[in-house]
């Protein structure tokens, strides 16, 4: 296995670096937001909604007591005595106010049953959504710290080959000719006539 490191990469961790700050601030921001949303649900469920159809169970009841004192006096106010008044408008008003009195206990008896399904709904999802919390306080802040250290040594790295490069390049190129062409062979002495002998 060859020991090269691929460099060509360093823009490309730059961007997947920021891209994984962008996705960890969204991310914090989304939950961030759920969480807001679900308290301000569950308190509106058991709190507001508790509190106002009590308030109108009360207000309702009191309608009813006065649409049944009205009955009451308009049956009393017998103007012949062998003739019972029908009080039709009355009664009328008794039957609505007694329907929106049941209406009203309905809806309380609803907002009561379902604050513990949405409590446990509540508390579900912060189970499931509490890794994805957890990874984007430590893990995510971590990655990107790594990746600012790899990205800052393949800079390191890559300043510190192109000099060797350029020594070694210009350590090949100033060679002289007379070093690379082979020696050529000296050409044999000239034969010369033999020395004469002396008398």
């Amino acid at each position: 296995m060859s020991g090269a490191a691929n460099v060509h990469s360093i823009e490309a961790l730059d961007r997947f670096r920021a891209a994984l700050v962008s996705f960890g601030e969204g991310a914090d921001l989304s939950l961030t937001m759920i969480r807001m949303e679900l308290d301000r649900f569950v308190d509106w469920l058991e709190h507001d909604q508790l509190k106002y159809w009590q308030h109108e169970i009360r207000l309702r009841e009191d309608r009813v007591g006065e649409a049944k004192t009205d009955l009451h006096r308009c049956l009393a106010a017998t103007i012949d005595a062998g003739r019972t008044p029908s009080c039709y408008q009355e009664k009328k008003a008794l039957e609505l106010a007694k329907r929106r009195l049941e209406e009203a206990q309905e809806k309380l008896a609803a907002v009561r049953r379902w604050i513990p399904p949405v409590r446990q709904a509540v508390l579900e999802y912060r189970m499931r959504a509490e890794p994805l919390a957890s990874a984007l306080l430590g893990d995510v802040p971590k990655a990107v710290l790594l990746l600012q250290r790899l990205t800052a040594q393949l800079a390191s790295y890559l300043e510190l080959s192109a000099p060797n490069a350029a020594v070694e390049i210009g350590t090949a190129t100033t060679t002289s000719p007379a070093e690379i062409a082979p020696a050529r062979p000296s050409p044999a002495p000239a034969s010369t006539p033999a020395a004469k002998e002396s008398p």
